[in-house]
Formats: structure tokens, sequence, C-alpha cells
């Protein structure tokens, strides 16, 4: 479960990591704004972002939930990546078998994520307990 704190702490860090993608944005629009091709190639990378939020979701792992969708969201983008820059033969048309196992994967890991971090939880408040008894 969340708490009060943990909500806040997550808003605030997607607070953070939209800002810092707005002004990367924004810096990279102000120096070439002459270049529109340049301007116009950084689009490749905007799966990158998505890696980006992938990560805040992952770190630190409040739930097993959160975890998985944040570990998605990482593999999307490292695919969209993947696709549009041509890695390793990689193309739309013959790579979106590789959203279908992403997709199930996280189905497969998300209750046994949760269940981890439930008893990892749950680990904690009965050590924290012991110590205040003691």
């Amino acid at each position: 479960m969340q708490t009060e704190v943990d909500r806040a702490r997550l808003k605030l860090r997607r607070q953070v990591i939209w800002g810092l993608t707005l002004v990367a944005f924004g810096l990279a629009y102000l120096i070439n704004r002459d270049d529109h091709e340049t301007v116009a190639r950084l689009w490749t990378y905007w799966p990158l972002v998505l890696v980006a939020f992938g990560i805040g979701n992952m770190l630190p792992p409040f739930d097993g939930r959160r975890f998985v969708d944040g570990l998605s969201q990482v593999l999307f983008g490292a695919w969209f990546y993947a696709t549009f820059e041509g890695l390793w033969g990689l193309t739309f048309q013959n790579s979106w078998p590789l959203l279908i196992i992403v997709a199930g994967a996280g189905m497969v890991l998300q209750p046994l994520a949760s269940r981890y971090f439930e008893r990892k939880a749950g680990g904690q408040t009965t050590q924290q307990s012991t110590r205040e008894e003691a």
C-alpha cells in the first residue's frame, strides 16, 4: 500500500522528469533553431523519454505493479528506438511479436512482483515492530 508520503514522492519525481524533459527539448530547439533538419533528427530519440519515465516508475520500487509497469515502459521504449534506428535489422514489420512477448511477460511478472514487494514490506513491518518492543 502506498502512503501519502509515497504518493507525494512519486508526484514530485514525475514532475521533475517532465520538467527535465521539457528543458531538454527546449534547449535542443533553442540551440538548433536555424537548423531544422538537426531538430527533426532529434525526434528519433523520443523513445528515450519513454525509457526515462519507465526508470522513474521502477526506482525506488514502491510496489510490484509500478515496478513491472516501469519495466514494460523501458522495454517498449527500447523496442521503439531499435525499430526507428533499424538496430539488429528490426523493423515494425518483423518485430511486432516482441510487443506481444513483453505484454505477456508483464502479465506474468505483475503478480509475482506484487507478492515479492508485499513480503518485503511485511518483513520490514515485522522487523520494525520487534525493534519497537525491545
